[in-house]
């Protein structure tokens, strides 16, 4: 599946020295635009998006998830909203998933990744 990026938040990078990113459909509400990469993706029908195994390809280079929280496929077919810890040394919230490895990628608006379920 393809995920196309629309929009950078301002504050994105911010959270680059903690390896998280957040992504949000293109209905975030305002005041999470500024903290969000902005994605446009077509839905799955059984909205299952991630699993452990799954991998994202982010300017050709892998990345594995490694574990998945609760409510991370509800919330991201419903909202595309995702919060993606790329440290496996933090807590995994129920809207969370976990990645490895541990190397912030450079996001840019028209860029796209890959899905793979």
């Amino acid at each position: 599946m393809k995920i196309n990026i629309v929009q950078i938040g301002e504050f994105v990078h911010d959270f680059k020295a903690e390896n998280i990113f957040i992504l949000f459909g293109t209905g975030a509400p305002p005041e999470l635009v500024d903290f969000s990469i902005i994605i446009d993706f077509d839905k799955k029908e059984d909205g299952l998006y991630f699993r452990e195994g799954s991998k994202f390809i982010i300017h050709g280079k892998e990345y594995v998830v490694k574990k998945v929280g609760s409510m991370a496929n509800d919330n991201f077919h419903k909202l595309g909203h995702v919060a993606v810890y790329l440290n496996d040394q933090a807590e995994l919230l129920p809207g969370s998933i976990m990645m490895s490895p541990a190397v912030y990628p450079d996001f840019n608006v028209g860029d796209s990744f890959e899905l793979i379920y």
